[in-house]
């Protein structure tokens, strides 16, 4: 038995901003467990600076956008159809959007099963970035763009179509 058959495949539902939860808790409540493995968003940690000083903070990952894990494509599709007219749930040929195999591979990397990025840390070093903890750990070659200021990093995902980038939290703890 394969991993896709031991587990569901990822399907991207688009929501409003700021209506994930609400999308969230109505895909749990309303479809089916035939239909419907699990529902979640993606988050990630970041330091951000107020009150004179930094404070750890959870974000969502992809804004816009809660995941569904099903089994039976079909049958999820059928549900959906029923009760989500609002949301964008099918791409332009009238199929549910999947997350490709490669794409969920490096999202299950970087945010475990848990579908959290903690933060990672590190230091820059003749110009090279070495990640001593965190997800990034290792995966420094995915790194885009770092900000030290906001404690970010921008990762590419690499993808069939393109690359797409995702924040994540990275502090960088020194530079030489």
């Amino acid at each position: 038995m394969g991993w896709k058959e031991a587990i569901g495949i990822w399907y991207v539902l688009y929501c409003p901003r700021q209506r994930e939860e609400e999308v969230l808790y109505a895909c749990k409540k309303h479809l089916t467990k035939d239909a419907l493995e699990d529902a979640f968003v993606f988050t990630y940690d970041r330091m951000r600076r107020y009150d004179g000083s930094w404070h750890l903070e959870r974000q969502l990952l992809f804004p816009h956008y809660v995941f569904l894990e099903s089994m039976d494509e079909e049958r999820l599709a059928e549900e959906l159809k029923c009760c989500f007219q609002v949301f964008t749930v099918f791409d332009s040929n009238g199929k549910l959007v999947k997350v490709e195999p490669e794409e969920e591979k490096m999202l299950r990397l970087l945010c475990g099963t848990g579908h959290h990025s903690r933060m990672s840390r590190g230091y820059i070093q003749n110009g090279q970035t070495v990640v001593t903890e965190g997800p990034l750990r290792g995966r420094e070659n995915l790194i885009r763009k770092i900000d030290r200021h906001k404690r970010i990093a921008q990762v590419g995902m690499p993808s069939k179509e393109c690359t797409w980038e995702m924040q994540v939290g990275l502090e960088i703890v020194s530079k030489s």
